[in-house]
């Protein structure tokens, strides 16, 4: 017997950072009735400042595309969920330390620089993602559709509170994220240096939005259009930072975090790992074949690392 506890919220009222430290509050009041609260949330928006107009471009931009029924939606797609299944795989800290020695040895062989930027985080969504490309490859159907010279891309969210370049309160209650989409080009991606194609790609788009969270925002909503309008794309659900197996309602920890949302969004969620310390929990919803190629690749791939 077990208890299961289903959360949804909306990006409009708060973004992942905000909606957990909601839950861990109101775990922390459930587990102990002489909880005290120490600091209450800020709902103050004026400390956001917006120095390149971005709330009139972001209106004018949505309400133009609502007038001409032309809003592409991201969250909602109409998916067949007969056939689909769910699997959650575990990139460990061991995983990525391997990715990224594999990246150095093939960048040095080929007198190539080093991808910017090889964190945890673009170690194991570059593997995922060639991962995916791969079974693209591997199903009929998909490799006779899609051609080698087609973009392809990947989706994220960034923390914008973190990346300001003046702090903000960490009980600021509302949404504040960058978005990224990285590009990079079909057969690319399945050859032999797709690791480092993708490691490069997404790993630029981090480093740019760390520099500047909001340089380039204006031209957001017509990338989200450009992402989900794309069959071939993949999109980040999730942050492995949030530390969601930490919330503990006075049941302890939670044995299974899900993603519910995956199922119809075509995205990828990722959490941190529950059990392997420093590892990352990525969760996926295919159809039934796909994911049996996915979990093909997937060990196989980190096999050959070894």
């Amino acid at each position: 017997m077990g208890i299961c506890i289903g959360f949804s919220f909306h990006h409009v009222a708060a973004d992942g950072r905000t909606f957990n430290n909601f839950i861990k509050e109101w775990a922390s009041l459930s587990a102990n009735s002489c909880f005290l609260i120490n600091s209450f949330p800020s709902f103050d928006r004026s400390v956001i400042k917006d120095p390149y107009g971005l709330e009139e471009i972001f209106l004018k931009e949505l309400w133009k595309r609502k007038s001409s029924q032309e809003m592409v939606i991201g969250t909602e797609t109409h998916v067949d969920l007969s056939n689909m299944v769910r699997a959650t795989f575990v990139v460990s800290s061991l995983d990525m330390e391997r990715i990224k020695k594999r990246i150095i040895i093939k960048c040095k062989e080929k007198g190539q620089p080093l991808p910017i930027h090889l964190s945890p985080y673009v170690l194991a969504c570059s593997f995922i993602w060639v991962c995916l490309v791969k079974v693209q490859n591997q199903i009929d159907q998909l490799e006779n559709y899609y051609s080698e010279e087609d973009p392809n891309y990947f989706g994220f969210i960034a923390g914008g509170l973190t990346r300001l370049d003046y702090p903000v309160s960490a009980t600021y209650f509302g949404n504040c994220v960058g978005f990224g989409r990285s590009t990079a080009i079909r057969g690319e991606l399945k050859g032999e240096d797709g690791i480092i194609v993708a490691a490069n790609v997404i790993g630029n788009k981090i480093k740019n939005l760390d520099k500047e969270i909001l340089c380039g925002a204006e031209r957001w909503i017509l990338d989200w259009e450009v992402l989900f309008g794309s069959e071939v794309h993949i999109m980040v659900s999730g942050s492995p930072k949030l530390n969601l197996y930490e919330t503990d309602f006075g049941w302890g920890r939670p044995k299974k975090i899900e993603d519910i949302s995956i199922d119809r969004s075509r995205a990828i969620s990722l959490a941190e790992s529950r059990d392997v310390e420093g590892g990352i929990e990525v969760g996926l919803a295919l159809p039934k074949s796909q994911m049996e190629a996915f979990t093909s690749f997937f060990f196989e791939g980190l096999k050959i690392l070894q």
